[in-house]
Formats: structure tokens, sequence, C-alpha cells
């Protein structure tokens, strides 16, 4: 059984709206892909150690473009 994240793999998108300006943030990608040159490479079973998060789970982070606020949302993995 192989769990993925569906916005990592472009499934489907979610939209969020800025808690201090209401503009629709934009996905970065999953946190730890924004933590240094190597961690993109992570294989999925470990990320989940870095990034502080349930197995199960992509913590994405998100940019108002608008403000510069940024926060970070866990999206459940599904079975593909």
């Amino acid at each position: 059984m192989n769990l993925v994240c569906p916005l990592c793999n472009g499934l489907y998108k979610v939209v969020f709206n800025c808690s201090q300006c209401n503009t629709i943030m934009v996905d970065k990608g999953p946190l730890v892909n924004l933590m240094d040159d190597y961690s993109p490479y992570l294989l999925d079973e470990i990320t989940y150690l870095v990034d502080g998060v349930k197995r199960g789970e992509c913590l994405h982070t998100y940019r108002c473009p608008n403000c510069g606020f940024k926060q970070n949302y866990s999206i459940e993995r599904k079975v593909f």
C-alpha cells in the first residue's frame, strides 16, 4: 500500500486564503523540500521523521503573494 500526497502529485489543488489579508495563498511545496538542497531527494519513509508530522501526512508550506505571510498545512496522504 503506497500513500501519496495528492498535492505533490498534482491530483488536486487546495485553496487557502491568507489569515492576514485574505489573498489566495500559493502552495510552495512540502516543507521538507524547502529545508536544504538535498531534502527534495529524501524518500517518503524518511521525510516524516524530518518534518514532524504523522507518517500518513505531508506538510505543505503556503505563502501569501500579497503580504508574504507563510503558513504550513498538513495534507493527508491517500492510497491511489
